[in-house]
């Protein structure tokens, strides 16, 4: 069965795009194993987003939360990160109460619904993210961490060790000098009441200076679409090279374009094959691919560099891509099957086409880099900051 929608607006394409993001996560289907290779691509452009992330809010929502916990009087450390998993969980009615109209992105809405709370809490959801713009001011610091920071505070307690792998730091003054875990936020308002979905100014400013100004995001896509306050809201992936970038950053963008056009051909004929040749949107979408896609302009070695990428993965792209080069399709299937069952082993589709049946088109989109998560995220920013 094939499924698909009618192209209205760039605006209902982005939220059809946004909603197949979700499935080029790494827990997705990755028949080829290139899941590596995106990630690397998006964390340069767009370093901080995951595709699970669905509002800017909880950037700040989880420092108000934890600066609360701040304040309380906790027996023991082990009570403090369920306390704030509660504190998120509150939170859900009131976001949606206080949404309005613009309710989506909220996390747990639907959970709430059936009386139920979600599993993966926004913190987990955003901690890496805070990590890389710097709103963890130590971003060796994981929850559990921060949980034994604020009750050795609480509790006026010395000589912390805090472990991670196998670098350790020892804090003896981080208990009675009130050491920050976030940098500095406030709610001007009582947030656990009031709080909403969008962004204050404060918070809009607040998120997009640690952006432009950390060091892991202040050289991205990401960071220079937020300092120049540029709409994007509805630009497919493809139009951000209109825009004026660094030279630095458009490279690296057209380098990732042109292994999203690349990785397209491998996983049509994928397709192609899985479905034993029936699949005739399948078969067309191929001979239209290698018709016109243009081998020689393809910079293969320095995308391949520009992510220190090597090994099985660098083979298998190189032997495809000399097979497309010659237009040999018994060679391209070849490497294809290869390939697959190199990744997955005994799971591989293409080896056991009687156990596993062909119902519909995989990974049948290009790759993005979680440019439809960041658009939300973007959108977010720009319209707190009222552009």
């Amino acid at each position: 069965m094939q499924l698909g929608w009618i192209d209205f607006s760039r605006e209902e394409r982005n939220k059809v795009m946004a909603t197949l993001d979700l499935l080029s996560t790494t827990t997705a289907l990755d028949e080829l194993g290139i899941g590596t290779l995106r990630d690397i691509y998006a964390d340069i452009l767009f370093p901080g987003i995951s595709t699970i992330q669905t509002r800017a809010k909880y950037f700040v929502i989880i420092p108000y939360i934890f600066s609360l916990a701040g304040s309380q009087k906790f027996k023991r450390v082990s009570e403090i990160v369920p306390w704030v998993n509660r504190k998120e969980d509150n939170l859900v009615s009131t976001l949606v109460k206080n949404g309005g109209e613009d309710d989506a992105g909220i996390i747990g809405s639907r959970s709430l619904k059936q009386g139920k709370h979600v599993k993966r809490k926004p913190s987990s959801i955003y901690w890496n993210g805070m990590r890389t713009y710097g709103i963890l001011l130590d971003n060796r610091i994981s929850m559990d961490q921060a949980a034994i920071l604020i009750y050795n505070q609480g509790n006026k307690k010395r000589n912390i060790e805090i472990v991670k792998g196998e670098e350790s730091y020892d804090d003896e003054t981080a208990a009675n000098d009130g050491i920050s875990i976030f940098s500095p936020i406030k709610a001007n308002f009582d947030f656990e009441k009031n709080i909403d979905i969008r962004l204050t100014k404060e918070e809009a400013l607040y998120i997009s200076d640690h952006i432009i100004s950390s060091i892991h995001s202040r050289d991205s896509l990401l960071s220079f679409i937020i300092k120049n306050k540029i709409d994007i809201s509805n630009f497919y992936f493809e139009d951000l090279e209109d825009l004026p970038m660094p030279s630095d950053i458009k490279n690296d963008y057209k380098l990732a374009k042109e292994l999203a056009d690349f990785i397209y051909g491998a996983h049509i004929r994928y397709n192609v094959i899985y479905s034993q040749k029936l699949d005739m949107e399948q078969i067309k979408s191929w001979n239209n691919w290698i018709d016109k896609f243009d081998v020689v302009a393809l910079r293969f070695e320095e995308i391949m560099t520009r992510i220190n990428c090597k090994g099985t993965t660098k083979d298998f792209l190189k032997k495809f891509l000399k097979a497309v080069l010659n237009k040999d399709i018994e060679a391209i299937d070849r490497c294809i099957i290869n390939r697959e069952k190199e990744v997955k082993g005994e799971r591989a589709k293409l080896c056991k086409p009687m156990e596993y049946q062909y119902n519909t088109a995989i990974h049948n989109y290009k790759l993005n880099y979680r440019y439809y998560s960041a658009l939300t995220i973007i959108n977010d920013i720009l319209e707190g900051l009222g552009e």
